[in-house]
C-alpha cells in the first residue's frame, strides 16, 4: 500500500470523525473540535494527493502546503474561540440548544 493511499484513508477517517463530532456534540467547544479535525482531514488528503505521483513531492511544496493549511486552521480556531468567549460572557452557557440562529 502506498503512502498516498494511507494519507487519503486517514483523511477520510478523520472527516467522518469530525462529522460525527459535529452532529453528536451539544456544546460549542466540542463542535469547534469537530471543525478542527475536519481541517486536519483536509491536510491529510492534500498530502496524499501531493504524494500520488510516483516521483515524490518536493519538500518545499509540502512544507508550504502544511504551513498554509495550518495557518487557516489556526485562524479558524481562534475565531471560533473568540465567538465562544463572547457567548459565555453574554449568555453564560455553551449549550447549542439554547443558542438561537442569528441572535443579536
Amino acid at each position: 500500500m502506498s503512502y498516498a493511499l494511507i494519507f487519503v484513508w486517514l483523511g477520510l477517517g478523520l472527516f467522518w470523525v469530525s462529522m460525527l463530532g459535529l452532529l453528536w456534540r451539544r456544546n460549542l467547544v466540542g463542535m469547534l473540535l469537530g471543525v478542527l479535525i475536519g481541517w486536519l482531514s483536509v491536510i491529510s488528503v492534500s498530502i496524499g494527493a501531493a504524494l500520488r505521483n510516483g516521483e515524490g513531492v518536493e519538500p518545499v511544496g509540502a512544507a508550504g502546503l502544511i504551513l498554509v493549511l495550518g495557518l487557516v486552521c489556526g485562524l479558524q480556531v481562534a475565531l471560533g474561540l473568540s465567538l465562544i468567549i463572547a457567548r459565555i460572557t453574554r449568555r453564560g452557557s455553551l449549550d447549542v440548544q439554547e443558542a438561537e440562529l442569528l441572535e443579536g
